[in-house]
């Protein structure tokens, strides 16, 4: 299974990220489309994810920017999907206690990327699945990582660009 994101510059576009005209509660709400090719034909669905491994030097931790699950298998995730999708989608980082983010809706949807020191790398993965994680709304990436364990038919990541 392969994925592609359409890149400017070699940087995600503008306007899924912090530079976007879109935002809820500060943060970035129009998610990115992708191309997946080469999926499974035993695929019942999609998982994706997008973390940011760089923020670790300024936060501790990887920041999560998005977590969908039970995506009906597609070869196209388009433009705005978090937002028309009604799916179960987890929590990101911005629930952390470190944050005062209190907008239930941008915590459990896609928050775009907003480096805030210098570009930098988000990693999207996404799972094909033989059955559905049954998740609710709101779960949390350890209750994602739990659930798919045993339903990975294949999987793919890239590395996509954010500049600050």
């Amino acid at each position: 299974m392969k994925v592609k994101v359409e890149l400017e510059n070699s940087y995600l576009p503008d306007k899924y990220t912090k530079y976007s005209n879109q935002k809820l509660s500060g943060q970035p709400i129009v998610s990115f489309p992708m191309r997946l090719s080469d999926i499974p034909v035993n695929t019942k669905c999609l998982v994706i994810s997008l973390i940011d491994y760089d923020a670790i030097p300024r936060t501790g931790f990887p920041f999560i920017h998005w977590l969908i699950t039970d995506v009906p298998t597609m070869d196209i995730i388009p433009e705005d999907f978090s937002r028309c999708y009604d799916g179960p989608q987890g929590k990101n980082s911005w629930y952390s206690r470190f944050y005062d983010l209190n907008d239930e809706y941008v915590i459990n949807h896609y928050a775009g990327p907003t480096p805030p020191d210098k570009p930098h790398r988000y990693t999207l993965e996404v799972f094909a699945l033989n059955d559905k994680t049954k998740l609710n709304q709101g779960f949390f990436y350890n209750q994602l990582l739990d659930s798919i364990e045993d339903k990975i038919v294949a999987h793919c990541s890239i590395k996509l660009r954010a500049r600050n």
